[in-house]
């Protein structure tokens, strides 16, 4: 039986082996969320697919220590957790668990017929066909749904989705300037990790060429008459596609689209929307966009008019998160494109900080 296979049927465990594998991390709806494959619990950043097209494969937002740690499937999961990354011991308790026996026995030849070799790749392909069609619908219903509850929305002006932005020291750039139309707001959108409807700040995430892929939320909760994000992990998830996709902030000067762009015209690059907007009050003349995390903007897509990219980063001091930063920025220049790295002030974490203490500073004078 080729791995393949078997990686494919062992997949099919991963509602029952995850726990084992992640003990610290918990349930949320058909996900199992955990901090990495070090599973300390102290964050989140680790998605599993309990169910779907998906199912017993996952990916790291934010804690992977190295490429091989940023994805993969359960047999994946189960080298790196608790095989020291040996694949040939993963693959053999797999093979236990799914009650596989075979005589295979390292060293030994194993040579196959063409005959065989051709109903293998066969095989292979079917399956490989399959999954790729489920994969398809399933991104396919997931946007249609991402699409759906952002055009359901309402504009973000007067609600506490502007609350939580201004509460922030954001404001719509320049004075009289509205808010970007990426954003709205619904008043009542579904949490699943709580199993409760709040109210939730939208962002549309498209692709260069205009088409919407999925919509981005940002969960709330309003406590001592302030709007936050809510105080549960995770506070913000995608509803949709996200991979090479964006949430536009601002057209620039020229008030194109991405796709009407001018010729060379720089794009400025966050990761958060909060970051995003702070920089279009800083540059209202700038395209800025907003990559969602550090993983999607090394896969972002930009036209090819585009010539440079200046990411507008956060200083994180975190080795896993400077190597991604370094990784994303390292994708993008393999693409042709002339990249800048711009960092807030020393000592401060992002821009968005930056804009709070300098509000505050103006206050107290």
């Amino acid at each position: 039986m080729e791995v393949s296979e078997i990686a494919d049927r062992f997949n099919q465990l991963a509602r029952e082996l995850v726990p084992e594998l992640l003990p610290n991390g918990r349930r949320a709806g058909n996900l199992w969320m955990a901090s990495g494959i070090a599973d300390t619990g102290r964050s989140e950043s680790l998605a599993v697919n309990l169910s779907g097209a998906m199912i017993g494969h996952w990916k790291d937002h934010g804690n992977a220590h190295s490429p091989e740690e940023e994805k993969g499937d359960l047999l994946d999961l189960l080298r790196l957790t608790r095989c020291n990354g040996d694949a040939r011991e993963a693959l053999a308790i797999a093979k236990s668990k799914l009650g596989i026996v075979d005589d295979f026995k390292p060293g030994r030849s194993t040579e196959k017929s063409p005959e065989e070799r051709e109903r293998l790749a066969r095989e292979a392909r079917r399956r490989a066909e399959l999954r790729e069609r489920e994969l398809e619908a399933d991104r396919i219903k997931k946007s249609k749904r991402g699409k759906a509850l952002f055009l359901g929305g309402k504009p973000i002006e007067g609600t506490p989705g502007e609350d939580y932005l201004l509460g922030r020291s954001i404001k719509p750039a320049a004075e009289g300037k509205r808010w970007p139309g990426s954003l709205r707001f619904e008043p009542k959108a579904w949490y699943a990790p709580l199993k409760i409807q709040v109210p939730t700040m939208l962002g549309t995430v498209v692709t260069a060429a205009g088409e919407q892929i999925g919509c981005h939320r940002t969960f709330l909760a309003c406590t001592d008459g302030r709007w936050g994000k809510i105080d549960h992990d995770p506070p913000r998830m995608m509803l949709g596609c996200k991979d090479g996709g964006f949430i536009p902030i601002s057209q620039g000067s020229s008030g194109r689209s991405m796709r009407d762009m001018p010729e060379g015209e720089p794009v400025y690059a966050t990761e958060g929307i909060e970051n995003a907007l702070c920089v279009r009050m800083l540059k209202p003349e700038a395209r800025i966009i907003a990559a969602i995390d550090l993983g999607n903007l090394r896969k972002l897509v930009l036209p090819e008019k585009v010539r440079e990219l200046v990411i507008v980063g956060d200083r994180d001091e975190g080795e896993k998160q400077q190597a991604a930063l370094e990784r994303a920025m390292a994708a993008q220049q393999a693409r042709g494109l002339t990249v800048r790295l711009v960092l807030p002030p020393a000592g401060i974490n992002d821009i968005n900080d930056w804009v709070k203490a300098t509000a505050l500073d103006r206050r107290r004078a």
